[in-house]
């Protein structure tokens, strides 16, 4: 085993130029592959790291508006408490409404994203408190839970346990504990969580069952059966606020939401999956061209093969040891490809974040990560070495050693074959990033039938709602 090592070693050494193109070829399609990989990979994992995943739940509404059968995840702030009332099967419940407010510490206020959640937040989802206690720290209406860097924008170095920040400008807030920040791959988008109550407390809740503006998510118990409680919660809308015409309620998988959130008459009917479908289309179209030209190279260089296939078979070697032989190399070729791929893919990361407007990471610590790796090595030298194996180790002997080797052109060989198919889908992939392009170019520059200069808005914030006539009236006087 370790002489055919070097032997493949030293045949990959005399290719010379040839071995680097076929290298680099790979090396690059298999990095653009990985790349969108990750992205993939990210997409699909939000929010499964959480071990009560499968009991998560989101509040979905059914109406029909305009003719049409309509679903919205938006829910009365009422819900919740009620379905954790009256549906035993129901084990927690959580209500969310996420908003960029100011909080201030001494004279330095910054705006920050800001959840308002229920205590049950804590036991359902899986955010570590790295200070504070889950059981109490959003009991109280005015305590506030930071994440990292919040505590690290309004406190520093600070030890913020304890400590208090003004929000709004008016309200005194105890820090009562202090989160890891949220993962890249969550749907939810905060940095300070305030207990829902705060909201009872200052008269800004409504017991209203026809004002949905909260997201309220439950926990089921492990044996309870959605279709049944479905079945009992679709009209607790209606009979709770005596109107028929009031939306059905219904619990979709939380961890479905970021993937499947289409819905077409009331019925989940894909989303962002259908994109994810088609970028791992492109990602093997990537890797596809990139195994034709390894593929094409190996076959078109037969001819400096053709005497080593010769010899070999007339001192005796078999046809599948030399399918092995070429195989082999072609597994070494792989993996020395994808290390070099591994390289440009994390120098090409930055610019590929930049670009999809995400944080990725390629998790060089994980087992499963490596194992990966290994099949795609494994996948991509079969792939790319199985054909110039095959056609390399048909050689003839005596036709070989004669020098009259190579058979007639046929109209259709697979060499043809495999040329039109790279050079088909690199046309088209290319045409359809150019289209895409122009596209979103046509999107972002078309007329939105309004002048956007001097456009400002200032969100109603403090004592602005009651003084606006008055602020109104003093803009309206500097309008020239």
């Amino acid at each position: 085993m370790f002489f055919h090592f070097k032997i493949i070693i030293r045949n990959l050494q005399r290719g010379g130029i040839y071995s680097y193109i076929n290298v680099g070829g790979l090396a690059i399609g298999m990095a653009a592959a990985i790349l969108i990989v990750s992205w993939i990979y990210h997409e699909w994992s939000y929010d499964r790291f959480h071990a009560k995943e499968k009991q998560l739940y989101v509040v979905y509404n059914r109406t029909v508006f305009d003719g049409k059968i309509q679903c919205f995840d938006w829910t009365p702030m009422v819900m919740g408490p009620t379905l954790k009332t009256d549906y035993p099967e129901i084990s927690g419940v959580t209500r969310m409404s996420i908003d960029a407010l100011l909080f201030a510490n001494n004279d330095i206020g910054f705006k920050i994203k800001t959840g308002y959640a229920d205590p049950d937040f804590l036991k359902m989802f899986d955010f570590p408190l790295l200070q504070g206690n889950i059981e109490t720290a959003l009991d109280e209406p005015y305590s506030v839970i930071l994440t990292e860097k919040a505590a690290i924008r309004l406190f520093g170095d600070k030890d913020p346990m304890g400590e208090t920040l003004r929000f709004d400008n008016q309200y005194a807030m105890m820090v009562t504990g202090v989160m890891k920040d949220l993962p890249g791959n969550t749907q939810f988008d905060f940095e300070v969580l305030i207990p829902f109550v705060f909201l009872k407390v200052q008269n800004w809740y409504t017991e209203n069952w026809g004002s949905n503006n909260v997201n309220t998510y439950v926990e089921l118990h492990p044996n309870a059966r959605l279709d049944l409680i479905n079945e009992s919660i679709r009209t607790i809308t209606q009979s709770h606020a005596g109107y028929p015409e009031l939306p059905e309620v219904f619990l979709y998988p939380y961890a479905k939401r970021h993937l499947y959130s289409k819905f077409e008459n009331g019925i989940p009917a894909g989303g962002l999956i259908e994109t994810l479908r088609l970028f791992a289309v492109i990602a093997g179209l990537i890797l596809l061209i990139a195994c034709i030209n390894f593929t094409n190279l190996s076959t078109a260089r037969s001819g400096k093969r053709a005497k080593e296939v010769g010899v070999r078979k007339v001192l005796g070697g078999k046809r599948l040891s030399l399918i092995g032989l070429f195989l082999g190399e072609s597994m070494i070729v792989s993996a020395i490809a994808c290390y070099a791929a591994l390289f440009l893919a994390v120098i090409a990361l930055p610019v590929f974040e930049m670009l999809i407007g995400q944080q990725l990471a390629l998790n060089f610590a994980s087992v499963w990560f490596w194992l990966a790796l290994f099949g795609f090595i494994l996948f991509t030298g079969l792939l790319a070495g199985s054909y110039p194996a095959f056609y390399l180790s048909s050689f003839l002997p005596i036709k070989v050693l004669k020098g009259v080797f190579r058979k007639k052109q046929a109209l259709v060989s697979p060499r043809k074959v495999l040329v039109v198919v790279q050079f088909t889908v690199a046309s088209a992939l290319i045409v359809s990033t150019l289209v895409i392009h122009r596209q979103i170019k046509y999107a972002q520059n078309r007329e939105s039938g309004y002048n956007k200069d001097q456009l400002i808005y200032v969100s109603l914030e403090g004592d602005i709602e009651k003084n606006y006539e008055l602020i109104k009236y003093n803009l309206l006087r500097h309008e020239k």
